[in-house]
C-alpha cells in the first residue's frame, strides 16, 4: 500500500468537499487532475453563478361566488366601500399570485406585472404573509374608483428563498376572466410551481405501498 498516495487521496476529497470559492474548486481539481480540469470547473462554476435566475410562480384564479348560486329572483351581489362610495359586483373572482427567489442570488428589488384580458379589471390588490423587513408595493394602485387591467409591483428585497404572495381581486368583463400573465424587464425566467393539491396528486400517483412481500403502486 503506498501510503503517500492515500494521503494525496484523502487530502484532495477533503479539498473537493470543503471548497467554497472559485479559487478553492482550483485547488482541488489541481489536486486531482491537473490545471485543465480547474479551468475547466472554473467555466462551469462562473456559468451556473451567471446563468439566467429561475423565478417560481403560482396563480390560482377562483371565484368569490359560488358557481350556479344565482336564480330567478335571486342575484347576489358584494358591496365594497371605498372613500365613502359604494360600489356593487355581481361577479367577482380572486387570484392567488405568488413568486418566489428560487436562484442563487439575492436582489435588493425584483419588479414584475400583472396584464389581464382586455376589459378584465383589477379592484384591489393585497400582499399577505410579509412582515416588516418585506415590503411590496404597486406602482399605480388599483381601486373600485380607479380599476386597472396592467399592474406593475416592486419587491424589496428579494432574496434567495423569498416569497411573496398576493390577492388580486378581479371583475371580468365576461362571466369568467380571461388569462392572467407576469411578466418582467429583470434578467429571470419564470417556472411553474404546482398547487399543493397538484403535489399531493403527483405524490399519490406514484405511491407505492408494502404488504408483506407485495408491492402495491398506485398511478
Amino acid at each position: 500500500m503506498n501510503l503517500g498516495a492515500s494521503m494525496l487521496t484523502a487530502t484532495s476529497a477533503s479539498w473537493i468537499f470543503m471548497a467554497d470559492s472559485i479559487e478553492g474548486y482550483k485547488i482541488a481539481a489541481s489536486l486531482v487532475g491537473g490545471g485543465a480540469v480547474g479551468a475547466l470547473i472554473t467555466a462551469v462554476v462562473i456559468s451556473f453563478r451567471n446563468r439566467v435566475q429561475p423565478v417560481g410562480k403560482r396563480l390560482d384564479v377562483v371565484p368569490l361566488f359560488l358557481q350556479g348560486i344565482d336564480g330567478a329572483g335571486f342575484n347576489p351581489s358584494i358591496s365594497v366601500t371605498y372613500n365613502q362610495a359604494v360600489y356593487q359586483y355581481a361577479n367577482l373572482f380572486v387570484a392567488d399570485v405568488q413568486v418566489v427567489n428560487r436562484g442563487n442570488r439575492d436582489m435588493a428589488s425584483f419588479s414584475f406585472g400583472l396584464t389581464l384580458t382586455t376589459n378584465d379589471k383589477v379592484i384591489h390588490l393585497e400582499a399577505y404573509g410579509l412582515d416588516r423587513h418585506h415590503l411590496a408595493s404597486s406602482v399605480i394602485v388599483a381601486t373600485p374608483a380607479s380599476p386597472l387591467n396592467i399592474l406593475d409591483l416592486v419587491l424589496k428585497p428579494f432574496n434567495r428563498g423569498d416569497a411573496y404572495t398576493f390577492k388580486v381581486f378581479i371583475v371580468p368583463a365576461t362571466k369568467e376572466p380571461g388569462p392572467v400573465t407576469l411578466g418582467t424587464s429583470e434578467a429571470v425566467k419564470f417556472t411553474e410551481m404546482p398547487s399543493v393539491a397538484e403535489s399531493l396528486a403527483e405524490i399519490a400517483s406514484s405511491a407505492v405501498i408494502k404488504i408483506g412481500p407485495l408491492k402495491v403502486g398506485f398511478n
